[in-house]
């Protein structure tokens, strides 16, 4: 885990590093969640993109969103994701501030991004686990949000 040092200047963060699991690389800004597996060595290690559309009953497909991905990771390489702090995330539509936001491909071209919770009354354990954090401001586009993590 590194966290980073105090600073005045900037908001606090915090990073995890990880393996790709994906099979093609991991761009920056893109959710990833944890690959189910039965290798004892590979369990809280390797990472793929989120590419489940998310439910009430089954969050995304059962897995536990990790992080965002801080920079490319390259095919079953090793990088960071950033589980705590302000980042830019990929999104799936423009949002307004203070909308809390999960991980869901929403069709073929939205792997990876968040959409907003809100609406939704029957949030079940599952769903929680795919909750991102916050978004910080109104999106710049329809592309990209400033959100808060807390993937912890």
């Amino acid at each position: 885990m590194d966290f980073m040092g105090p600073n005045r200047e900037e908001a606090e963060k915090i990073f995890i590093v990880v393996e790709n699991a994906q099979g093609d690389e991991l761009e920056a800004g893109k959710v990833v969640e944890w690959t189910a597996t039965a290798t004892d060595a590979d369990q809280g290690k390797k990472v793929e993109l989120v590419d489940a559309a998310i439910s009430t009953t089954a969050g995304i497909g059962g897995h536990k969103v990790a992080g965002v991905v801080d920079s490319t990771i390259s095919t079953a390489d090793i990088g960071r994701l950033q589980i705590f702090g302000p980042a830019n995330v990929r999104a799936s539509a423009s949002y307004d501030a203070a909308t809390l936001v999960a991980a869901g491909s929403i069709n073929a071209t939205n792997l990876g991004h968040v959409t907003s919770v809100v609406g939704h009354s029957d949030h079940g354990i599952n769903y929680v686990a795919a909750l991102v954090g916050w978004t910080l401001e109104a999106g710049p586009n329809a592309t990209n949000a400033t959100v808060q993590l807390y993937c912890t």
